[in-house]
């Protein structure tokens, strides 16, 4: 089903992260999945050390270099934003026009969407079915891309907010179902053991790769992520970015981030750790949570909305509620250290004790009709 889309009526996408006044009152923050082990020792002194009195380098040709280096690709191949969520709106406006179809596979980042709603596209959301793991159907979205014809189509690995991390497989057959470029954002990759080497398929001409070193090093407050592309394609979402987009402090954490290869691998079996004992409390609590390779879980409570307002109000405790995404019935919760976990554990046991009977099983409709467009602009 498709309806004519009021660019003006639309709402922003609702994100996570705490406002500075809820974590100046002692919220702790469950809603953005930040490394907590981040940043790593030294990042104050190189920011002090910084130069802000004069320009910033607009092509940001030191990091680039590193970040070229590091993924054995050339300059031209890559490009440095301020955080991929500027990259998400820069790669839409060069990339799509009035009447451009999408595909964006979910649930899914809310930008994907909006970003391409704003260049004049029409956007077919697939959501994947949660009885299967919310892996998606390769047949079911095989024929809407089939049938659709897509110039862009939208993925994550690991998806967000699921966190579920596929093979290369699924991602080999949607290129092969439709001639479109296919936007991979792998902004969570680096909490995933032992990923799969995804710049091969830049080979094919067709893929953009995201990543953000936001999530990975604790820089949320400067922004900062990367692309990773074919030169042609690179070029072209280049020439859209703003002069002086990555300012000089969000280029000299990334060049001193980059030098530090030993810190993610630290933090990440960590986290692993932490993710286990989390998933398996709230397991025992008689929650389900999903089975995903990121630093979050999603936990279907029952009534969302309600979830998070009860540990927002009870226990000053953030998460995401996920009805954005689709997903009425589920938080999102980030893995923290091991104190606040126990604390969102003994919140969430709590909300398990008092929640009415009623919401606990309601499944959203939105999950079972699950190929329709949900955004459409232009034409």
């Amino acid at each position: 089903m498709s309806e004519s889309l009021d660019l003006t009526a639309v709402n922003r996408p609702i994100h996570g992260g705490a406002r500075p006044d809820q974590l100046r009152a002692g919220i702790i923050d469950f809603s953005a999945s930040i490394n907590p082990y981040a940043p790593p020792p030294g990042l104050r002194r190189v920011l002090a050390a910084a130069d802000v009195k004069n320009y910033p380098d607009p092509a940001a040709g030191r990091l680039t270099a590193l970040l070229a280096s590091a993924h054995n690709l050339r300059p031209e191949q890559v490009l440095v934003g301020n955080g991929a969520s500027e990259l998400v709106f820069l790669i839409a406006r060069a990339l799509l026009s009035p009447g451009s179809r999408v595909v964006v596979v979910g649930p899914a980042f809310g930008e994907y969407a909006y970003a391409s709603a704003l260049a004049g596209a029409e956007v077919a959301t697939y959501l994947a079915p949660e009885a299967a793991g919310f892996s998606p159907e390769p047949g079911e979205l095989t024929r809407l891309l089939s049938r659709t014809g897509p110039a862009l189509i939208w993925a994550a690995n690991p998806a967000n907010p699921t966190g579920i991390y596929l093979p290369s497989g699924p991602f080999e057959a949607i290129l092969e179902a439709c001639g479109g470029i296919l936007v991979l954002d792998e902004a969570f990759r680096s909490f995933v053991d032992g990923p799969w080497p995804s710049e091969p398929l830049l080979g094919t001409g067709r893929v953009i790769l995201l990543r953000s070193l936001t999530k990975d090093f604790g820089l949320a407050g400067l922004r900062l992520g990367y692309l990773l592309g074919p030169a042609e394609l690179v070029n072209l979402v280049r020439a859209h970015q703003p002069p002086w987009s990555v300012n000089a402090l969000a280029q000299a954490a990334g060049e001193f981030v980059l030098t530090r290869p030993g810190f993610m691998e630290a933090g990440r079996a960590r986290l692993a750790r932490r993710r286990r004992e989390l998933r398996e409390a709230l397991q025992r609590l008689g929650l389900e949570v999903s089975d995903g390779a990121a630093n979050f879980l999603l936990v279907r409570t029952g009534t969302a909305s309600a979830c998070a307002q009860f540990l927002l109000e009870e226990h000053r405790v953030l998460v995401r509620d996920c009805t954005s995404f689709g997903l009425p019935d589920h938080i999102r919760v980030a893995v923290r250290r091991r104190p606040e976990n126990r604390r969102l554990i003994a919140a969430l046991g709590e909300w398990v004790r008092r929640r009415p009977p009623a919401l606990t099983r309601a499944r959203p409709d939105a999950i079972i009709n699950r190929t329709n467009v949900l955004y459409q602009a232009g034409g």
